[in-house]
Formats: structure tokens, sequence, C-alpha cells
């Protein structure tokens, strides 16, 4: 299970990175791998925030799972912090590149989800928008 989100997570920071340059003017840079950057830690939240879990009694909720239909309301352009008012949890980071703060910062949060065994959705952050997202096997 970790397998697959290890790829699903360094094909999203791939996509994101691409997208990073090729928005740059044409002017290539370069991106740094998460392994190269020295200040990825997964354990720490990327944004600190200050947001509760939604007041919903779902267990799936409560549990930190996400569920498809939180999955559908996650759109492109939103901010970590409205994502995990939606899920009600932060998720785990599972990789970053560049330096935080700045508009090359990317990185992508996991989510284990309700439904069949792996089901999790990943999400791919340049800057403070969500720039793509993924999911697999969501009931």
């Amino acid at each position: 299970m970790k397998i697959i989100r290890l790829i699903i997570a360094a094909s999203l920071i791939l996509t994101t990175a691409a997208c990073s340059n090729a928005n740059n003017n044409g002017k290539s840079e370069p991106v740094n791998s998460p392994a190269a950057t020295e200040s990825a830690k997964p354990e720490e939240s990327p944004v600190a925030t200050e947001s509760a879990p939604p007041a919903d009694n779902d267990s799936e909720a409560k549990s930190g799972l996400i569920t498809k239909e939180q999955y559908a309301k996650i759109e492109s352009g939103m901010t970590y912090e409205e994502i995990i008012e939606i899920v009600g949890s932060e998720g785990e980071v599972m990789a970053e590149s560049g330096k935080k703060g700045s508009d090359l910062y990317v990185f992508v949060v996991m989510y284990e989800g309700s439904g069949e065994l792996g089901a999790s959705a990943s999400f791919s952050f340049l800057g403070e928008e969500l720039q793509s997202k993924a999911q697999f096997g969501l009931e």
C-alpha cells in the first residue's frame, strides 16, 4: 500500500513541477527533488492551520478518512486550509520540493480513504494552490 502511495505522490509532484517550469514564461528552472530537499519533513504540516473538523457526525470524517463525496467538493485552485476544512484532517505530506512560502514550493498531501483496501486521495499543490488531485477506490 505504501508503494502505491509513493508512486502516486511521485507522479503528482513530477506533474506539478513540469507545470511550474512551463508557467515560468518559457524559462526553465531546476526543480529540487524531494530527496534533495533538506527541509522536507513529512511529519510537519506545510501550512499552519487553525481549522476544526466538520460538524457532521459521519464516522469517516471523525476518523480522518476522505470520502468520495468530500473528494468531489475539492476543486483546483483551493488552498490546503480549504481542503482540511472539507476533510476534517490534515492528511499526510508525502513529498515536498522548493522553499516554503515561495511560488515554486510544491507539496503533495495524501489521505487514506473510505472504501476498498488501499483507497486514498492525493492532492498536489504549487505555492498555495491545488494544482491536481487523484483518487483510488473511494466510496
